[in-house]
């Protein structure tokens, strides 16, 4: 027999536990259980009831190797119950607290992997008098403000702990035994006994696999209705169809921004994006000024071949420095306004914030060669509305008359 634990326990609302996880839950503890001072509902745990509501307790844990003995007579209340716990080392831990004590439950050298099921005897005695707040000292003679009867608390528990199996049954025997009361003395007792008989039954395991799969598909419908919340919001309100949904790249800026115009675009066939994703990037470098220059004409001669682009032509930031001759500057704008006045649409009011036209036309040049011609067509025109900014109508209004086939196309 080893001695894990011999001391002053402090306990709160009259309870303590013993845990190898997480603590238990009162009710999951003692539900189907005839006892009502150890509960053993949740595995891993033990919840004991103590008689004193807040002090401190002389409290004795004990492991055996065998069943010891029959309690003493000493002991007022005996129940017993089985225990499986989840590691090999479990915690004395007070209400409110941290662990008090390391209850090592297995040998030296003793495999650890699989911890046994054990067989509990929680004992106790003088439980009434411990739900005495003054545990039978009188009130009136202890010192001004004197809190010393928190620590002379008349009830007394020992716990015993042994492997199930050795006492002439299996190994598994403690996974299905059932608790027992083996001695009642105290009216503390009775209440708890009684209190646990008028519990609900836990459910069986049948009712725990159905309760699991309920919360599954619950936990996967949410999950399924959160995804589709935020794909619609993702695309301007409405589900995109299948070929949209498959497309990459920037392109939600001009989702959100015209939606109707995504539809029809990706409605039309691959040719038709093609060609719509060239044109947009010519109206962008059209109206920053920069679509005529001579040393861009292999870049429109690929476009119009539906060869690579040249290597030249594929980094908008050294384009940038080759119109301009000087090397792009980065920079930060903030914008600072008075808590929760964001502006009713930041979409539309970024893009009538003044630009830099040669730099929001130039990304639309490596957007028309994209391999998917629905992605390139998408991005281009992204590309051209930047460049339009606060003139982006005329140009929404250009792409329908230039391309009157997006207006009539099924996008899906």
């Amino acid at each position: 027999m080893r001695v894990l634990f011999d001391g002053k326990a402090p306990v709160a609302y009259g309870q303590i536990y013993v845990t190898s996880r997480e603590l238990p839950d009162m009710h999951e503890a003692f539900a189907g259980q005839a006892n009502g001072l150890c509960g053993a509902g949740q595995p891993g745990a033990l919840f004991l009831m103590t008689g004193t509501h807040s002090g401190r307790v002389r409290f004795t844990v004990e492991l055996h190797d065998v069943e010891p003995p029959a309690a003493a007579e000493e002991w007022e209340e005996v129940v017993e119950v089985s225990f499986l716990p989840r590691a090999a080392v479990a915690d004395l831990v007070p209400w409110g607290e941290g662990s008090l004590g390391r209850l090592p439950l297995a040998s030296e050298g003793q495999e650890t992997t699989r911890q046994p099921a054990y067989r509990v005897r929680y004992c106790a005695t003088g439980m009434d008098e411990g739900r005495d707040p003054f545990g039978g000292l009188d009130p009136d003679e202890r010192d001004e403000g004197g809190h010393t009867y928190l620590d002379r608390r008349p009830d007394r528990y020992l716990l015993c702990l042994w492997p199930e199996g050795t006492t002439g049954g299996g190994p598994g025997d403690g996974v299905t035994r059932t608790d027992a009361i083996l001695r009642q003395t105290s009216g503390a007792a009775a209440y708890w006994h009684a209190w646990a008989c008028a519990l609900p039954p836990p459910p069986t395991l049948w009712e725990q696999v159905e309760a699991e799969k309920l919360n599954r598909l619950e936990r996967e419908r949410r999950e399924q209705e959160y995804r589709m919340r935020d794909e619609l919001r993702r695309w301007g309100g409405r589900p995109p169809s299948e070929r949209l949904r498959r497309v990459r790249g920037n392109i939600f800026g001009i989702v959100l921004l015209d939606r109707d115009l995504v539809d029809g675009v990706a409605g039309v066939d691959a040719v038709t994006q093609r060609q719509i994703a060239i044109w947009a990037a010519r109206r962008a470098f059209t109206v920053a000024g920069i679509a005529d220059l001579d040393w861009l004409t292999p870049a429109w001669t690929a476009l119009d071949r539906g060869l690579p682009l040249p290597a030249e032509f594929a980094d908008p930031t050294a384009l940038r420095t080759r119109i301009l001759g000087t090397s792009a500057v980065r920079f930060v704008l903030l914008s600072l306004r008075p808590a929760g006045r964001s502006p009713a649409d930041p979409l539309r009011t970024a893009l009538d914030a003044p630009v830099d036209p040669v730099a929001m036309a130039l990304p639309a040049l490596p957007a028309a060669v994209e391999s998917d011609p629905l992605q390139a067509a998408l991005e281009a025109l992204w590309a051209a509305v930047n460049t339009y900014a606060a003139g982006r109508a005329e140009f929404l209004a250009e792409v329908r008359r230039a391309f009157p086939t997006v207006a009539s196309a099924d996008p899906h």
